[in-house]
């Protein structure tokens, strides 16, 4: 069966770029009506496109950059003219082989204003007006109508990504998101994630994190490029992690002889877990022999990962020093099963035992947590460390969250996000 191909919808940024073009033009249009020469629009419009961009830093930045490689460009064209007109050079050949001389004195000026990036739009600018205006009765005018235009066409660029409606935003609330179904949808499509979007929000001051199952490395692998500010929930509530500091803010660990117990029923059931301990601010996964394909696969598929920490049971010091965060086993649904009430009956409230699907036909995860470790218990230190008094809920599990994402999520979530945050509907 075909799969429908699924087109994306027109964004503001296509929308944004159409309109800086159309400004271009009718700001061309009134200079026509001066008594000077009126410029070419299509620089303008070129300048406005490039300072188009997601995000208002990379929008400076490459106003910027624009800016210093036309004046660079303009100043050794404009000398370049007069150095023609001064030795009277006419002769085309020799104009041309000169222009490309001075490309070296033109890229070597924007390395040392350290200026590296300008040094493209500094050649095209020079060549513009070395190639194809050095013959002109007043190439003068164009060198001042060509920085004119590119001027031009920056400002409205700039005034054109940083327009916004007069929108109330909600500041003071915390959202607080889930993951998986929610901000990445059940077919795992990468496109349907709107990161631009989210990032707009965050930089517009939402206060907006994450509460996860996972832990930071599969944060930081699955959320690349998103600029969290926040510290995030993961773990299923056993810690709170900060991405930028990358330290550990809380943790809820097991308790000693809990976990021991917890590890000789596993071992007692010939079953092996993973044990994921914290030394100091460092996360560590030690691991036993592996007894079956699912968990040999998830080992030697995340092993080399430069988030993850795996380390041989033999290493392990099994001393004061010792804080373990939670136990893993991967193993087959009917094993989880029977181990899943072993552990229960034993344990009874010293520990959180949870049991989830997993990527491995057949088999699932078996976590045991220590008893207070819970995305409820650490959204209260997080509403805490925040200093937020109101926090909205997003998840895919209905009840239980402030709002409930019923299909799939991704961009739908984003879109709920954005009307929560500009209308405040929920509060």
């Amino acid at each position: 069966m075909a799969i429908p191909i699924k087109f994306p919808p027109i964004g503001a940024r296509i929308i944004k770029s159409s309109v800086a073009v159309a400004l271009c033009m009718v700001i061309y249009f009134f200079r026509t009506l001066l008594p000077i020469g009126n410029g070419i629009p299509f620089y303008s419009a070129l300048a406005a496109l490039w300072c188009l961009q997601p995000y208002t830093v990379s929008t400076k930045n490459n106003a910027g950059q624009r800016s210093i490689g036309t004046f660079v460009g303009a100043v050794y064209g404009l000398a370049f003219i007069v150095l023609l007109r001064f030795f009277s050079l006419i002769e085309p050949v020799i104009v041309y082989l000169l222009a490309s001389i001075m490309i070296i004195p033109v890229i070597y000026l924007t390395v040392i204003l350290n200026k590296r990036n300008a040094s493209f739009f500094s050649c095209v600018v020079f060549l513009s007006i070395a190639l194809t205006h050095s013959f002109d009765e007043n190439p003068y005018l164009f060198v001042f109508n060509r920085v004119l235009d590119t001027f031009i066409g920056i400002g409205i660029g700039l005034a054109v990504n940083n327009f916004h409606l007069p929108i109330k935003h909600d500041s003071e609330s915390l959202y607080v998101s889930g993951i998986d179904s929610v901000l990445i949808p059940d077919d795992h499509s990468a496109n349907a994630f709107n990161k631009v979007e989210l990032n707009r929000m965050i930089e517009s001051g939402v206060k907006f994190t994450i509460s996860t199952i996972r832990t930071p490395a599969e944060v930081k692998s699955l959320m690349k490029g998103v600029d969290l500010k926040l510290p995030i929930i993961v773990m299923d509530g056993a810690a709170m992690y900060d991405l930028n500091e990358r330290e550990y803010l809380e943790a809820e660990f097991l308790q000693a002889d809990i976990c021991e117990q917890a590890e000789r029923i596993i071992a007692d059931h010939g079953m092996h877990c993973f044990v994921n301990v914290m030394y100091d601010v460092t996360l560590l996964i030690f691991y036993g022999k592996l007894r079956n394909s699912a968990e040999k696969d998830l080992y030697k598929t995340h092993k080399h990962s430069p988030y993850r920490n795996y380390v041989r049971e033999i290493f392990r010091r099994h001393d004061a020093s010792e804080r373990v965060l939670y136990l893993t086993v991967l193993d087959e649904s009917a094993k989880i099963a029977v181990l899943e009430k072993h552990l229960a009956h034993e344990l009874s409230s010293f520990a959180r035992i949870t049991v989830a699907d997993s990527e491995y036909d057949g088999y699932q995860y078996l976590k045991v947590f220590s008893p207070i470790a819970s995305k409820e218990h650490m959204l209260v230190k997080l509403k805490k460390h925040t200093g937020c008094k109101k926090t909205v809920t997003i998840g895919s599990i209905e009840g239980k969250y402030d709002v409930y994402i019923s299909d799939g999520g991704g961009n739908v979530t984003i879109k709920k996000l954005k009307k929560l945050y500009r209308n405040d509907i929920y509060h």
